[in-house]
């Protein structure tokens, strides 16, 4: 009787110890104001009076935080914010194979709010497996998996006309 006492007593931890370090995500590098959107999915949403909300999805490992919000002309726009203190202005930069034809292209991370950044867009809601490496920075995440349903409804609202 002590065992299932025992091995229910740590059950119990070990599931509350799950859930806070999932609701520790919501805050995660100091941000505030998110709540799940598909917990499932690990996907959280933000809502912010007069702005469009943005969507993110912080990594397993927790080495950063992957951002994709909708712009004011329908086309989204994605940051990976890495968990990596940097000062204002400073850049990490460096050439990276583009694919397998041996060109490369340079790669740029951005300091942004303090944290390391890498910024991209796309005219349509991405579907592809996002992922980059810039230096020691690197990321995986994928956009075909993610639920853009709230940003579309968000910025359809916004641009809607009464006749």
């Amino acid at each position: 009787m002590l065992c299932i006492i025992a091995v229910a007593f740590w059950n119990s931890i070990a599931f509350l110890m799950q859930v806070e370090d999932r609701n520790s995500e919501l805050t995660f590098m100091g941000s505030t104001g998110w709540e799940w959107h598909d917990k499932s999915q690990r996907l959280q949403i933000k809502h912010v009076a007069t702005q469009l909300p943005a969507l993110r999805k912080v990594s397993k490992e927790g080495t950063y935080a992957s951002l994709i919000t909708i712009t004011e002309n329908g086309s989204y726009r994605g940051f990976v914010f890495f968990n990596q203190d940097c000062e204002e202005g400073t850049i990490v930069s460096e050439q990276v194979a583009y694919d397998n034809s041996g060109q490369t292209k340079l790669e740029v991370l951005h300091c942004l709010h303090g944290k390391l950044v890498y910024i991209k867009t796309w005219p349509t809601a991405p579907t592809e497996i996002w992922q980059g490496r810039v230096g020691d920075f690197q990321f995986r995440e994928p956009l075909n998996e993610w639920d853009f349903k709230p940003l579309q409804k968000a910025y359809l609202k916004s641009v809607a006309e009464l006749i």
